[in-house]
């Protein structure tokens, strides 16, 4: 089994504290901790998050918090899931069967900061995340259903509609680039539909 260090106790000096410089080490260590949550044999998740209720729904079976490491707690992630890099080393994505992602990971591993914690993708942000990545949302039946993405696709555009209409009514500097911008994701918001509605049967 595979898990991050405790580096509470692995103190690396901070030049505005110590007066001492150690180019990227704090860095380095932040980056240890998140490829060590990103292994695919690591059996550990955040202990602070989500209840054990939401986890076991998702499929999670779930092992003690670690006496010796209260931040996390043994798991046994549900089939198919993995844990995917975001390259970023203070973030791991946990992603279903599908590629899309469930569970959000902060992993901060510094020593002088150390926490953790993990957020339940909802259907709405998986949708915000399609529409940024400009790709379409993959449906299921019971998470991501046709149903539940166009009403996440509805309140997105409703959203989108109004900042549209309140930068176009002014004339700063930026006015027409944050209209523009959200003219655009009305437009994926369509092209969404437009596949969903192409796929029903």
């Amino acid at each position: 089994m595979s898990r991050p260090r405790n580096t509470r106790d692995q103190i690396i000096p901070i030049p505005a504290i110590h007066g001492v410089h150690v180019p990227g080490a704090i860095e380095e260590q932040e980056a240890e901790g998140a490829a060590a949550m990103q292994r695919g044999d690591c059996e550990i998740i955040p202990a602070k998050g989500a209840s054990d209720e939401e986890l076991t729904a998702l499929g999670f079976t779930l092992g003690p918090v670690d006496a010796n490491d209260p931040l996390f707690r043994q798991a046994t992630l549900p089939p198919g899931w993995k844990r995917a890099g975001t390259g970023h080393s203070m973030h791991t994505d946990i992603v279903d069967e599908h590629g899309r992602k469930r569970i959000g990971i902060f992993y901060k591993a510094a020593w002088y900061d150390r926490r953790a914690d993990l957020s339940i993708t909802t259907v709405y942000g998986y949708v915000a995340d399609c529409l940024y990545r400009d790709t379409v949302p993959i449906l299921d039946d019971s998470w991501a259903t046709r149903e539940a993405v166009l009403a996440a696709l509805d309140s997105i555009s409703k959203y989108e509609q109004e900042r549209a209409d309140e930068w176009s009514g002014h004339t700063g500097d930026r006015a027409r680039e944050y209209e523009q911008e959200a003219r655009e994701k009305l437009a994926k918001i369509e092209a969404i539909r437009a596949e969903l509605a192409g796929g029903a049967s």
